[in-house]
């Protein structure tokens, strides 16, 4: 129980804003409920987690990645040899993390791989509009800014190009639902801390920047019973 109450415990390090009014339409997203089928085909629950499904999802997800460091490809997930499905990207799986909120009229919609901390995306709806940013979420001490002097952070979100997002339903706030949802993006550059040692860097700073494409459930997230 103390695993589980320390897991929820991070989600307030993801935690954006996010209690709507509902719209049938919302810019910059694709409502299609049929990517429920395409996201079954890359996740696989945690019996490990079952235990906490009521209060947040926490399954096995594919890793769509290319990951960049200064101008240079650092790190990619490779080629898949049975399905191209994204050219450069293999398919694996990480534990992955995925919910839901409102607050003042904005839903939030975080996602990240990782337990305590993590990588993925934030999707923020508001006023009708849909924006899609790069999640970067640190644990133990913040370890991310946007910019090489910038105070280190202990959650960023990254603005991105080239994205998409497509959402099963926009999920009722009166209700409890899991929804089901596809997204992708170029991130812009952001920096990461270096080594630390007794709470300070003592290396330079890295700059880094991450393509992505991750499928997903979400639910929303129960910090009370």
């Amino acid at each position: 129980m103390i695993r589980y109450f320390l897991i929820l415990t991070s989600c307030f390090a993801l935690w954006a804003c996010g209690q709507p009014k509902q719209s049938d339409k919302v810019t910059g997203l694709t409502i299609d409920k049929n990517i429920k089928r395409e996201v079954e085909k890359y996740i696989q629950n945690s019996k490990q987690f079952e235990p906490l499904a009521d209060k947040m999802q926490i399954y096995e997800n594919s890793v769509f990645v290319e990951s960049y460091e200064n101008d240079s490809l650092a790190f990619k997930s490779g080629r898949n040899p049975n399905k191209q499905l994204f050219k450069s990207f293999y398919l694996y799986k990480q534990l992955f993390k995925s919910f839901y909120l409102w607050k003042r009229g904005m839903l939030t919609i975080d996602g990240a791989f990782g337990l305590f901390g993590g990588i993925g995306f934030a999707i923020k709806i508001d006023k009708n509009k849909a924006a899609l940013y790069h999640l970067l979420s640190s644990d133990d001490f913040p370890s991310y800014a946007y910019n090489k002097s910038d105070s280190l952070q202990f959650r960023l979100e990254v603005p991105c190009r080239d994205t998409k997002i497509i959402l099963s339903e926009i999920p009722d706030s009166t209700k409890k639902q899991i929804i089901y949802g596809y997204v992708e993006f170029k991130s812009s550059f952001y920096y990461e801390a270096g080594n630390e040692v007794n709470k300070k860097e003592t290396s330079s700073r890295v700059k880094r920047k991450d393509n992505m494409k991750i499928y997903f459930k979400s639910s929303w997230l129960a910090l009370k019973d």
